[in-house]
């Protein structure tokens, strides 16, 4: 893969699985919750199915009910909206680089920054300075992506909650993946290292998506280093944790 192509949709979105937050003394409670609810409807089903088209409707539309909302920065419910609308820009401009739709996708991670960093959430931040790095070197803006990813990082391994610990995952997924692809200068050992990190951060977590992906970036480190065998037999782990997280088998 050449530098002026554009990587493939997943970027690390996967990770990101959304937990409300309580809010408590809010007329607005109801409604964000309503929009939560409607949007994790959506990821479990229609990105699953990849339905791409309409998850980006949803998503688009549940965040212009967040906008219209027009919360009152003294009001209790005014974080949790900054941080539901970063989640919504997250999952918006994932589906717009699942269409290919990629210079689409570079104000949206904008916009999911500045609301995360309005959130005041740690887990938000850190995931915008991912998101909008992985979309950044998707556009050729390789340094300020390659920045963006490496600041990221130490904001996912600051906590040891499930949460950050599976962005931390996939951190090491992605940058395995930047390096198989020529996105960035690091050799296929680190490649492979960073592939074997993620690994060992997320089998406790049984983050099968994550797990697979991990693999195949292990066999693409392989075959970059010539064991052939080694990569067929990735692949093949590759496989097994993709049907697991399909059929639920443990």
């Amino acid at each position: 893969m050449t530098t002026g192509e554009k990587p493939s949709a997943p970027t690390g979105a996967e990770e990101c699985a959304y937990t409300p937050p309580e809010i408590a003394n809010s007329e607005y409670s109801a409604a964000l919750r309503e929009i939560e609810d409607r949007t994790q409807a959506a990821l479990g089903a229609l990105e699953q199915e990849g339905r791409w088209p309409e998850a980006l409707a949803i998503y688009a539309g549940a965040g212009a009910e967040v906008d219209g909302l027009g919360i009152p920065r003294a009001d209790p419910a005014h974080k949790p909206a900054r941080r539901l609308r970063a989640y919504l820009y997250l999952r918006e401009a994932n589906a717009l680089r699942a269409l290919g739709r990629h210079a689409e996708a570079t104000p949206l991670a904008d916009m999911e920054l500045s609301a995360a960093m309005a959130s005041g959430d740690h887990l938000s931040i850190a995931r915008a300075m991912f998101s909008l790095g992985t979309t950044c070197i998707a556009n050729g803006e390789r340094e300020r992506g390659l920045k963006l990813l490496t600041d990221a990082k130490p904001m996912f391994a600051h906590h040891a909650d499930d949460d950050h610990r599976q962005g931390l995952g996939w951190w090491h997924i992605v940058m395995a993946d930047l390096s198989n692809g020529g996105f960035s200068d690091a050799p296929p050992q680190q490649a492979l290292a960073d592939a074997d990190e993620a690994l060992s951060i997320l089998r406790p977590l049984k983050n099968w998506t994550g797990i697979a992906r991990a693999h195949l970036a292990r066999a693409a480190a392989l075959e970059r280093l010539g064991d052939t065998e080694g990569a067929r037999v990735a692949r093949t782990a590759a496989r097994m944790a993709e049907a697991i997280g399909n059929n639920g088998f443990l």
